[in-house]
C-alpha cells in the first residue's frame, strides 16, 4: 500500500512547456514534460519566476506569501522564526499559475471568473494523482552538493551522512531567504510595483520582470521606443501594462535642506545624515497599512532590489541598491544616532553580498568595471567614518558587524578596508635592477588631490574684479 500522502502547500504550474527556466527563491531548474508544479511551500514570501533560456532572455516573475500576510514584513527572531512557522496547523494553500503562450509567462487564473474557478477545482481535483505520479518538484532553499554528484557505495552511514548534509543545507537555505526578505511587507510591494493581481481565491501576488524600471532609470529615446506611456506612469508594451518601478527618491547630488548654505551644505555633502533621516521621516510620516517605520521601509527596498538583481537581473533595480546603499554608508552620523539601523543594513549587506556569486558570472560583473570598486570605496569610507567617531575603544553594534563584514570581504575579494594599510606609492624594482617610483592611481577624490583639490576664488581687494571674471588657484600654489 502506498505512503499517505500529508497535503502541504502547493504551487501548481499547468501547460508549463518542458525546458523552460524555472526559479523558486535562490534555486533554479530546468521544467521536465511530467514538471506540475512545487510542493511542501514553507510559510513565507517566495518569488517565482520564469525564463526561456538560462541567461540572456526576459524572465518573468511574481511575489506570493504562504501563511498569515498580516505577519509579513516586521523583521524575524532567528532563534524561533523557523519554529514557529512550521508549527503553524493551518491548511494548506494550493496555488495555480497557468502559462500563457501569448505572454511566454505565468499567469493567475482570474479571480471572479466562473470558468477559471471551475479549472481551478479541476486541477485540485486531480493534485494527489498529480503529486503520486512524481509531477511535484519538493520545495527546497538550496541544492546540497550530495545531490549533484553520486555518491559512492549505498551503504548506511554515507546515506545518512548524505542525509544529515543535505538536512543542514536545507535549514541554512531557509534561513538566509528569511534573512533576505523579513522586512518585505505587502504595502512595500505596492508601492514599488503596484496594486497586485488577486488568483481565484483571492490572494495577491505582485508580477515583476526584467524589463521593469523606474521613470528615472528608463532610457526613453524620442521616436525610437515603441513603448507609449500611459496613465499613472504605466508603460504599454506589446498590448499589455506595465507600471514604473515607485522607488524612494534619492537625490544624491543635493542631500542639504532646503534654504542651507555655506558651511551647511559642505557637511551636509560630505554627511549625507541629514538626508537619510528626511526621507526616512518622510517613509514614518506615510499611512503605512501594516504600520512599518521609515527605516523597515528602506530595509524592505534593499532586500528588493537585491533580490530582483539576483532572480531578474532588473538594471533599474540595480541602480536603485547602490542608490540606497550610497546613501546610508556615506551618513556619518547616523552611525551613532541610528545605530540599531545602521547595524541591520550591515548585517544584511554581509549576507547579500554571501550570495553574490548565485547569479550568473556574480553580481559585480552585470555592472561592469565598477561593480566590486564601488562597493569597497564605499565600505572603506564607512571603516574610516567609524574609526573616526568611534576611535578604537568604543564598541557598538554598527562597529561590531563592520569587523565581521571587513573580515568576510578581506577572506573572499582580498579588500583592505583600513586606508592606511594600502601602500599608494613606493619603489618598485625592475627586472634589469633599475628602481622606479610608481603611484597607485584612482584615490585622488578620497585624498582630495589632483582634480578633486580645493579651490580659492579670488574676488581680488574689493569683491568682484573689473572684468568681472573669477581667478581660480590651486590651494596652496
Amino acid at each position: 500500500m502506498p505512503p499517505l500522502l500529508q497535503p502541504s502547500s502547493t504551487i501548481l504550474l499547468p501547460q508549463l512547456p518542458p525546458k523552460t527556466l524555472v526559479g523558486i527563491d535562490l534555486i533554479t531548474f530546468t521544467s521536465t514534460t511530467n514538471f506540475h508544479g512545487i510542493r511542501d511551500l514553507p510559510h513565507g514570501w517566495h518569488f517565482l519566476y520564469t525564463g526561456t533560456t538560462e541567461s540572456l532572455s526576459l524572465r518573468c516573475g511574481a511575489w506570493f506569501y504562504v501563511g498569515d500576510l498580516r505577519t509579513a514584513g516586521n523583521g524575524r527572531d532567528d532563534s524561533t522564526a523557523l519554529v514557529a512557522a512550521h508549527s503553524q496547523n493551518t491548511t494548506p494553500e494550493i496555488y495555480i499559475w497557468r502559462w500563457s503562450s501569448e505572454s511566454e509567462a505565468l499567469d493567475t487564473l482570474k479571480h471572479g471568473s466562473d470558468a477559471d474557478r471551475q479549472e481551478a477545482m479541476r486541477y485540485k481535483a486531480n493534485l494527489g494523482a498529480t503529486w503520486q505520479s512524481g509531477g511535484l518538484f519538493r520545495y527546497r532553499s538550496r541544492v546540497s552538493p550530495s545531490l549533484l554528484t553520486a555518491q559512492p557505495g549505498s551503504g548506511q552511514t554515507v546515506q545518512k551522512q548524505d542525509e544529515d548534509e543535505d538536512g543542514e543545507t536545507e535549514e541554512s537555505g531557509r534561513r538566509d531567504w528569511q534573512g533576505l526578505t523579513d522586512r518585505i511587507s505587502p504595502s512595500l510591494l505596492s508601492r514599488i510595483v503596484g496594486s497586485p493581481e488577486l488568483d481565484v481565491d483571492g490572494r495577491p501576488r505582485w508580477a515583476v520582470t526584467t524589463a521593469s524600471t523606474a521613470s528615472r532609470d528608463a532610457d526613453n529615446i524620442p521616436g525610437l521606443d515603441p513603448s507609449t506611456e500611459g496613465p499613472d506612469g504605466v508603460s504599454e508594451t506589446g498590448g499589455e501594462q506595465e507600471r514604473a518601478f515607485g522607488f524612494l527618491p534619492i537625490d544624491l547630488k543635493r542631500t542639504w535642506r532646503e534654504g542651507a548654505v555655506g558651511r551647511e551644505r559642505t557637511e551636509a555633502a560630505q554627511d549625507r545624515s541629514w538626508a537619510l533621516g528626511d526621507l526616512i521621516n518622510r517613509c514614518s510620516a506615510e499611512a503605512m497599512e501594516d504600520g512599518q517605520t521609515g527605516e523597515t521601509q528602506l530595509l524592505g527596498e534593499l532586500q528588493f532590489t537585491f533580490l530582483m538583481v539576483l532572480t531578474m537581473m532588473n538594471y533599474s533595480c540595480l541602480q536603485q541598491w547602490k542608490r540606497l546603499l550610497e546613501l546610508i554608508l556615506t551618513s556619518k552620523q547616523a552611525i551613532t544616532d541610528r545605530e540599531g539601523f545602521m547595524s541591520d543594513v550591515l548585517r544584511l549587506l554581509s549576507l547579500q553580498l554571501q550570495r553574490c556569486d548565485d547569479v550568473e558570472g556574480g553580481i559585480f560583473e552585470i555592472d561592469g568595471d565598477e561593480g566590486g570598486d564601488f562597493f569597497r570605496k564605499l565600505l572603506m569610507k564607512l571603516r574610516a567614518s567609524i574609526d573616526e567617531i568611534l576611535g578604537n575603544d568604543v564598541q557598538s553594534a554598527v562597529k561590531s558587524e563592520l569587523e565581521k563584514l571587513d573580515a568576510w570581504v578581506k577572506e573572499e575579494y582580498d579588500w583592505e578596508l583600513h586606508r592606511e594599510a594600502i601602500v599608494r606609492r613606493g619603489m618598485v624594482q625592475l627586472e634589469d635592477g633599475e628602481e622606479v617610483e610608481l603611484e597607485m592611481d584612482g584615490h585622488d577624490e578620497d585624498e582630495e588631490t589632483g582634480e578633486y583639490a580645493p579651490l580659492v576664488v579670488d574676488l581680488g581687494g574689493s569683491g568682484m574684479p573689473d572684468d568681472g571674471n573669477l581667478q581660480d588657484t590651486e590651494m596652496g600654489g
